[in-house]
């Protein structure tokens, strides 16, 4: 199970999440849907830790991934899949480098 609670996250004076708190529960399906630049995206990256938000927590199974290190949320990790829709890009990457990534 996943559980996130009050999870909030800023970008400068942008606060884009204000508070969200949901239970993901073993098979069962969940959606998050919204708007465009509505907070999907960045709610997904602070449950796998890609942002770290600014306040709130992420459990996996009664972990606190919130509270782990880099190292102590390896293993949490190999337990995580996240999926970006076709045409998305890694925002930490230019377009030439994403088009040069590869996709083995």
């Amino acid at each position: 199970m996943i559980d996130i609670k009050d999870i909030r996250k800023s970008f400068g004076e942008n606060e884009v999440l204000k508070g969200i708190s949901a239970d993901f529960k073993a098979g069962v399906s969940t959606l998050i849907i919204g708007g465009s630049g509505s907070g999907k995206t960045t709610l997904m990256k602070c449950m796998v830790g890609l942002h770290e938000p600014n306040e709130g927590h992420v459990t996996y199974d009664d972990r606190d991934f919130t509270s782990l290190s880099f190292a102590e949320r390896i293993d949490i990790r190999k337990e995580i899949g996240m999926l970006f829709q076709g045409s998305a890009l890694f925002d930490s990457m230019t377009v030439e480098k994403n088009i040069m990534f590869p996709l083995n």
